[in-house]
């Protein structure tokens, strides 16, 4: 459980930083999903989905339409991403 968990925050954190690059390391900024999975190197929709809920829950990204295709990237986003 503890590997797995540890798992989902790295490919998330690596959605996050190319969020960021998208987003041009500004808060606020719209970004979409397809630039953010070809960076990432996410092929999977549903993985990315999943990966977007958790980033959306940590407060990392918000007002993202229901399927995570447009999102905007926080503060606390930009911050974590560049940790």
């Amino acid at each position: 459980m503890v590997r797995e968990r540890k798992a989902i925050a790295k490919k998330a954190r690596k959605i996050l930083q190319a969020a960021a690059v998208e987003a041009y390391g500004r808060p606020g900024m719209y970004v979409t999903r397809e630039p953010v999975m070809r960076q990432a190197k996410v092929a999977d929709l549903e993985e990315f989905q999943e990966l977007a809920k958790y980033l959306h829950e940590k407060g990392w990204i918000a007002e993202a339409d229901d399927d995570y295709g447009i999102f905007l990237l926080t503060s606390e986003g930009i911050d974590e991403a560049m940790r």
